[in-house]
């Protein structure tokens, strides 16, 4: 196969949905349509962007002859999307503490903080390159796994980073994947 160029991407902007926790929400089938009613934008990322992570556990089974390598079985797999939200507003301080009331208030706002509990929702990570490419992957049951540290300082502003870790569905599918490009659209 030649080398083809178009085919090479860079998703450079793009978007971070998610929805109220115990919202009912429909998730998005295709790379273009704007989400539906009840999904709202994290706001703005991190220069970093997204970070997607496979990791498998692989269980080796030696043979007695030589010692050899006989067999490998997969026993866990974890799917997961990093990324630093960089906006502090009521929804993100939501997803931030987990189980906690927050309120918006005369001042702006105040949060009784509980430790996290579950917080399983649908999320949608949306990439775009240039005006005519995009990739979304709709996570159809995610939640937050890890929250990095908030740090205060001048010289960078406080972000959220999150680990996104997600979870399989009723028909045993942890990502839906949709792209939105011509390049691919011809068949090659």
């Amino acid at each position: 196969m030649a080398v083809n160029t178009n085919f090479i991407r860079a998703y450079e902007d793009g978007a971070v949905y998610t929805h109220a926790a115990g919202a009912t929400v429909t998730l998005p089938t295709d790379a273009s349509t704007a989400p539906g009613v009840g999904w709202w934008e994290i706001g703005a990322v991190g220069p970093d962007g997204l970070t997607e992570a496979t990791s498998q556990t692989i269980n080796n089974y030696y043979i007695w002859q030589q010692g050899a390598l006989g067999r490998q079985t997969r026993t866990e797999s974890v799917k997961t999307f990093t990324f630093a939200a960089a906006e502090t507003t009521l929804n993100t301080l939501g997803l931030q503490y987990p189980g906690s009331t927050v309120t918006a208030t005369a001042e702006g706002a105040s949060v009784e903080e509980r430790p996290p509990g579950p917080d399983r929702r649908a999320w949608i990570l949306h990439g775009k390159d240039g005006s005519a490419r995009a990739q979304r992957v709709v996570l159809p049951v995610a939640e937050i796994t890890e929250r990095g540290d908030v740090v205060w300082s001048g010289a960078g502003p406080t972000v959220y980073e999150w680990t996104l870790t997600a979870y399989v569905d009723a028909n045993g599918v942890w990502a839906y994947r949709y792209y939105l490009d011509p390049d691919m659209a011809e068949g090659e």
